[in-house]
């Protein structure tokens, strides 16, 4: 049987420049998952991982650098094992899009890897075997961030936010609630690119999981997943 799976949907060719503005509306698919993120050196990503049939997976990656030409090498991992690679170059926007079908099962893990001539990387590791969630939008200052929440074994969740900001070292606090209940907090600070990633691990089954995150220069990002839709 298939896996439950809510992701934030965007067409497999979309780059990553028109899909980062807003919230974006949530579409439910039982056999996909698609998550977003930030590189090294700022550049926004998203992965999406695709149930063809019982024995094929579409993996598709967008990666939007905002740098025309740069020359991005995408390799995708199965389970560990190196399943496919491409280099393409950015279009005059600075974005790339790939998209392969591969032979695949529902319980494999997908790494996506990219990473550029200059040195810019991005990875994401996903499988549709997880009870998974992600969403992404901006903060009240245009902050992006790309929200997650998995289940992590029984009982237990795994929430994590990733920000891209426009403050190097800004500091953020970012606050769980599990059903209106907070189970948890933590602090960082940005890096030089305004990118900070923060996440707890607590006990969760199919609850309502929030996250409240505020920044030392007054923005704030609030986002809530349901796993149990």
């Amino acid at each position: 049987m298939k896996s439950r799976i809510v992701g934030t949907i965007a067409a497999l060719g979309l780059a990553l420049a028109s899909v980062g503005i807003g919230a974006g509306a949530a579409q439910a698919d039982d056999d996909r998952v698609s998550c977003t993120g930030y590189a090294s050196k700022n550049a926004q990503y998203r992965v999406t991982l695709a149930e063809r049939d019982d024995d094929r997976m579409r993996a598709a990656m967008s990666v939007d650098a905002k740098k025309s030409g740069q020359r991005w090498t995408v390799t995708v991992y199965r389970n560990g094992n190196k399943a496919y690679r491409t280099t393409k170059r950015a279009n005059s926007k600075g974005n790339i899009s790939v998209a392969k079908t591969l032979r695949g099962d529902d319980d494999d893990r997908f790494r996506f890897v990219a990473v550029s001539k200059s040195g810019q990387r991005a990875a994401r590791t996903i499988e549709l075997d997880d009870d998974l969630e992600c969403r992404s939008g901006k903060g009240s200052k245009g902050s992006r961030y790309g929200y997650s929440v998995a289940e992590v074994g029984d009982d237990r969740a795994k929430a994590q936010i990733r920000i891209n900001g426009p403050k190097k070292n800004a500091r953020w606090t970012a606050t769980f609630y599990r059903d209106g209940k907070k189970v948890g907090s933590t602090t960082k600070k940005a890096n030089k690119y305004g990118n900070v990633t923060l996440g707890k691990k607590f006990r969760a089954d199919d609850d309502r999981v929030k996250v409240v995150a505020k920044s030392s220069t007054g923005e704030r990002i609030t986002r809530t997943v349901d796993l149990d839709d």
